[in-house]
Formats: C-alpha cells, structure tokens, sequence
C-alpha cells in the first residue's frame, strides 16, 4: 500500500451497510435496535436526491405499522393518497381506489426520499451502536480465504478508510459497485423502455391523485409530489429521448403542449433540457445474493421497474427479512454463505412474480404509447372494462399490498420504546 493510499481511519463493526438507501438504512436501524454495531456507508455527501422512489405502498404502511414505525414516519412531511384515475385520451374511464385494494390501510405514502432517509437516519442515530459516514465509496472487498471479512474506500474522494465485520451488506442499488466487485452474476436483465421524469406546477384545482394517462403518445403517469407540485413521467422507446434531444427545445415544448393541457405553462416556460431526468427502466434479478460474509438486498440484488410503483417497498420487506437472519448470527466471525442465501430463499419468489408482473404492465402501457401497437387501441378500450371487474381490484392487491412477510420478531419493534431519546448526529 502506497503512502497515499495508507489507511487513515479504521473501523470494527458486527456489520457494515454499504449504501444509505431506503433498504441500507431500516437494515443499519433494525440491527442497531437490537444493540448490534453498525456502520452504514453513504456515497453521497446528503440525502437530497430527486425521481427516487418517494411512493410507500400499502405493503410498506403494513410492515412500518408492525414494526411499531408508522406514527413516526406519519409525523415526517408527506402526503397520503387514497386513490389514483386512469385517463383515456384526456378522459377519466377508471379509478384505483386504496380503500377497496387495502382496507387494513387504504392509502398510499407519497414522501420525499430525503425526507424519509433523514428519518430512518435520525432514528437511527439515537442508539449507540448506529454509525453513518457520508461521502465514503467502496472501492475494495476485504478478503480472507475467499470469505469477505470488509471493505476499503475513501472518504470525500481522498480519506481512505477500512470498515471490518461479521457481515458486508450491499444496499448500493441498481449500478452497485460491491455486487461488481463481488463477481455476482445477473441471472436476467430486460430493458424495454425508458421513463423521462420532470416536475411541473399544477393547475388551479388539480386533484391531488395518481394519473395514469392511455391512448396519447407516450402513455403518461402523474403523481402528486410533496408539497404542491406534479411529478411526470412519460414512457419512451428505449434510447428515445435521444432522438427527443435532437429535436430542440421548441420541438419538445410543442409536443408536451399537445400530449395535455396540464404541460401548456411548464412548456411556455421550457428554455433547456435541465428539467428532465431519463431514466433507464431496468428489470432485474441476481442469480445468487450471498458470498461466506456478503449479502446484496434492494436493488442491488433485485431491481424492479417503476412499474407500480414498488421497488422502494419491496427492498424495504427484503431488508426486513435480511436482519432477522442477520442478527442471530452476528459476533461468531464471518457469517456463511448459507446462512446469508436464507434471505434469498424467503424472498426471491415474491420478486420473481412481481418482475413478471411488472412485466406485463409495461408491455401494456408501453404498447399503448405506440402508433404502430395494436395495444395503442385495444388498451384504452379493454382497462376500462376490467377495472370494473374483480380482476383489477385483485390485481391491484396483489401490486401494492404484497405478501405479508414471515413474522417480524417484535425485539425488532419500537412499540415498546419510552420517549425517543435525543439524536446524536445521523453522520459524521
């Protein structure tokens, strides 16, 4: 090891949490609870991160409610969305309603990202053992005999550390650089389409709900975000922006203008591309989560298309399970691969059959953004028709309602808590 690159800090910890994403942080705060040493690390200097999922579904109030965690998360800045419409050529011909979906809890959490890893993050921090260093990138596996024992990386782009613990959990999400490292192999990747995101002022009057708008070119989907704004998507060709691009800025404006009244403001005022973020939609599923002491969650074991909304709630059930078998088996050295695959094997059939789920929604609503699609007709007929029958509501349930999750040991809930003691700081 050269001079430059001579550890500077050092650390022991029972795990260290590589990503401080939705799914790295209720990990790094479950563990914690349970008086485990974590060390949670962040490649970037904050939280704020926009068009990352802000959406908790009904299956996510559902596990936050028995982790004893709801009250606190509802006292976090949000909005509560108790259904959705779906629009054919500018026209309301369906409804999503939470309360027929998930009467147990018939809403949606629409939550800014920031505000609820601040959250996690704060919660986090007011038990001994829960450490965050921000701005620290992994760049290195600590290896013993094939069994990964830690992880090097610097600081800020210049402080190298080394992290050592029984367990190294990637929660780094979809381009994760430890699943890289840890020669992982993607047993299926599909990329169908893409999403262009972008944030507009609404209307006077605009009902704040779900949009999902059919028979226009592309399909559209809205969503309130938090506190007064819409947040778009348009479903495009894989690579289509590109062409959007080429196009000019006049010619985007025009075409936003006529794809719906509610664009004709944030159109007049488009000077540049700045606005808007393409996002790549990625369906895909790691052949194996585990290594003797390495267990990749979230994204970075299963990355789900925003199809639905889900990819947040279901990394957040996968971290879940993940520390229940992690916590028993901390303090013993490296924890083994078989051990570890235990999460796998309760998790991966639930994201098997939401992928082709997800699937088969995209093909519909792709298809019906499309000029040369038979769907691009069929679809804005057919939707309306089945949502008035019982296949919808069951379809819904099944989208964002999940499966219940094995039972949570209530040792990992807050329920029992005294008044939450002061924080200390999230990150240092």
């Amino acid at each position: 090891m050269t001079v430059e690159n001579r550890i500077v800090e050092s650390a022991r910890a029972d795990a260290c949490i590589v990503g401080g994403g939705p799914a790295g942080l209720l990990l790094g705060l479950l563990l914690a609870k349970r008086g485990a040493r974590v060390i949670v690390l962040e490649g970037h200097p904050n939280f704020d991160r926009e068009f990352r999922g802000e959406v908790l579904q009904p299956s996510t109030s559902r596990l936050l409610d028995q982790l004893g965690l709801l009250e606190y998360i509802f006292a976090q800045p949000h909005l509560k969305l108790t259904d959705g419409l779906l629009r054919v050529r500018g026209r309301v011909a369906g409804k999503l309603d939470f309360r027929k979906i998930s009467p147990e809890y018939p809403y949606a959490i629409w939550m800014p990202q920031p505000i609820f890893l601040e959250a996690l993050a704060k919660k986090g921090a007011s038990f001994p053992g829960f450490t965050c260093w921000m701005g620290a990138h992994v760049n290195e596996l600590v290896e013993e005999n094939g069994v990964v024992v830690g992880v090097r990386g610097k600081r800020h782009g210049k402080e190298p550390f080394e992290v050592r613990a029984d367990v190294v959990v990637a929660a780094d999400g979809r381009f994760s650089e430890v699943r890289r490292l840890g020669g992982f192999e993607t047993e299926y990747e599909s990329h169908d389409f893409d999403l262009l995101w972008f944030v507009i002022d609404p209307p006077p009057d605009f009902k704040k709900t779900i949009y999902f708008s059919l028979g226009t070119i592309p399909s559209v989907l809205m969503l309130p975000k938090y506190p007064n704004q819409i947040q778009v998507g348009l479903l495009l060709q894989k690579d289509e922006w590109k062409e959007w691009k080429k196009l000019g800025v006049p010619a985007l404006a025009e075409r936003l203008r006529c794809l719906d009244p509610v664009f004709a403001d944030f159109a007049g005022k488009l000077r540049d591309f700045t606005p808007f973020f393409p996002l790549a939609v990625i369906i895909a599923l790691v052949r194996d989560w585990a290594r003797d002491g390495l267990l990749l969650i979230g994204d970075a074991a299963h990355t789900m298309s925003p199809a639905g909304a889900i990819g947040v709630n279901v990394a957040l059930a996968t971290a879940a399970v993940a520390a229940q078998e992690i916590y028993p088996r901390l303090g013993s050295g490296p924890i083994p691969r078989d051990a570890l695959a235990n999460v796998q094997r309760l998790r991966e059939a639930d994201v098997r059959r939401l992928h082709a789920l997800q699937r088969g929604v995209g093909r519909v609503l792709q298809g019906a953004g499309r000029r040369a699609s038979v769907l691009r007709w069929v679809a804005p007929i057919m939707l309306p028709l089945i949502a008035h029958t019982f296949i919808m509501p069951r379809l819904q349930r099944r989208l964002f309602f999940g499966v219940p999750l094995p039972p949570l040991d209530p040792a990992f809930g807050f329920r029992s808590e005294a008044a939450s003691p002061a924080a200390a700081p999230a990150s240092r």
